[in-house]
């Protein structure tokens, strides 16, 4: 019975402290603002993913993408697009003047659109509008469009003007809209002067707003991504690592590798798993070279580190036809750049096993073809018939000869009247008769 009766009160004390205490704090409703203006460019996916990765560490309510652009670089603008359609945190287009060409496509990855009175979006044609630039991008715009709940029609009419759209653009010109024509087509989900006012369209209207203002950090990424200073940061690499095998592994090429391996990886957009694994795969990459420079002749450590290299160095690039090219290029320039420079460096052990270092000179013995002018005009006798190819004897050398014009029989006495590199032509030398 006491038992029971301290259970008992111990279960009203415990609802009673439960009734007493505070009620949990809801969260207040936060958004993260990211301006997108002027061209699209590398910096800018740069921004975006920074932002991206801000709103959802900071638990963010949403994000929205200002936009106000003529377009850029499709590539760039193709990073974008899969950074927003991948973001766990609802994205909100907020276009403020133009969303054009690349800017059309940004806006159509995120899940919702709001356009400013007066805004436009569209006239994404690609430059040059080949066939198949304009598939690849029409088909980008199509699916994006779709997965967003946007009008995938209207999509491809902005970058396929041979297709036009009713009522919109004739067959022939590429379509763009305004902000009222954007919200009958189902592009857009409607109007808003302020973005407070495009905010309260998802009740949103008293979020907490957090702009984040491109910088410095991610013009330095815009820069690194150029595929031109990728291509010279992969040759830097492999020529540092040619003048490494030449110097007899004092470290400085494998420095230098380190260093342009570790921007080229900043400026890639892997996550911090999949960097992991490229950092991994880079550094023993140099580790191996190490091995194979300290033990010369052993070959195996030298082939895994090339592998690896290679390997390491196309993921940091992307994985992409791109990432082909730029290691192509970067190994043919950093070949022409260690030829010039390679000259002048000192050589090592290993790099004297992997050249050739013997050369045949006149001094040795080694010409690269006899020379048999020194028997024109000279006399022999024939070992052999010419018929009309043969063996003559000049002196005390046997030479092979040619009959100008007939046979000559054997122990005949011959003189070379013609020589032609290793042609020796011959005739029977004039019997000579005593004078009378």
């Amino acid at each position: 019975m006491t038992f029971l009766l301290r259970m008992i009160t111990a279960a009203v004390l415990f609802f009673s402290l439960a009734a007493a205490a505070p009620a949990a704090v809801v969260q207040a409703d936060s958004v993260r603002v990211l301006p997108i203006s002027g061209d699209i460019d590398g910096s800018q996916a740069a921004f975006i993913q920074r932002g991206l990765r801000q709103a959802a560490e900071e638990g963010d309510t949403a994000v929205v993408i200002t936009i106000n652009t003529l377009g850029g670089r499709v590539d760039s603008a193709l990073k974008i697009r899969d950074m927003l359609m991948a973001s766990d945190v609802p994205t909100i287009a907020y276009v403020t003047s133009r969303a054009w060409s690349a800017g059309a496509l940004i806006a159509l990855s995120c899940r919702h659109i709001i356009m400013a009175p007066g805004s436009s979006i569209g006239a994404a044609e690609p430059i040059p509008n080949t066939e198949k630039n304009i598939a690849a991008l029409k088909a980008e715009f199509s699916a994006t469009a779709a997965q967003n709940g946007h009008n995938p029609g209207v999509a491809e009419a902005m970058v396929d003007k041979s297709q036009g759209y009713p009522d919109y653009a004739e067959p022939g010109k590429i379509l763009a809209l305004s902000d009222g024509q954007a919200k009958e087509l189902n592009v857009s989900d409607g109007s808003a002067d302020t973005l407070s006012e495009a905010l309260a369209l998802y009740s949103l209207g008293d979020a907490s707003l957090t702009y984040v203002d491109k910088d410095w950090r991610d013009d330095v990424v815009g820069i690194l991504q150029n595929p031109y200073v990728r291509t010279i940061f992969v040759a830097l690499i492999i020529a540092a690592l040619l003048a490494e095998i030449k110097m007899a592994g004092i470290g400085a090429g494998i420095a230098t590798a380190f260093v342009f391996g570790g921007l080229l990886l900043l400026s890639g957009n892997e996550s911090l798993a999949d960097g992991l694994k490229i950092v991994a795969a880079f550094l023993v990459s140099l580790l191996c070279i190490g091995l194979e420079l300290a033990s010369p002749g052993v070959g195996i450590f030298g082939l895994a580190g090339v592998v690896l290299l290679f390997g390491s160095l196309f993921f940091m690039l992307g994985a992409t036809y791109e990432a082909v090219y730029i290691l192509a290029g970067g190994t043919v320039l950093a070949i022409i750049l260690f030829y010039v420079v390679g000259k002048h460096l000192p050589k090592s052990r290993l790099f004297e096993k992997l050249t050739l270092k013997n050369r045949s000179t006149k001094e040795k013995g080694y010409t690269a073809q006899a020379d048999y002018s020194k028997y024109l005009y000279e006399r022999g006798k024939t070992i052999t018939i010419l018929r009309p190819s043969g063996t003559i004897r000049i002196g005390k050398e046997r030479v092979d000869a040619v009959a100008n014009g007939t046979f000559i029989g054997r122990d005949v006495i011959v003189r070379v009247v013609k020589v032609e590199g290793s042609r020796v032509v011959v005739e029977p030398e004039p019997e000579r008769h005593p004078k009378p």
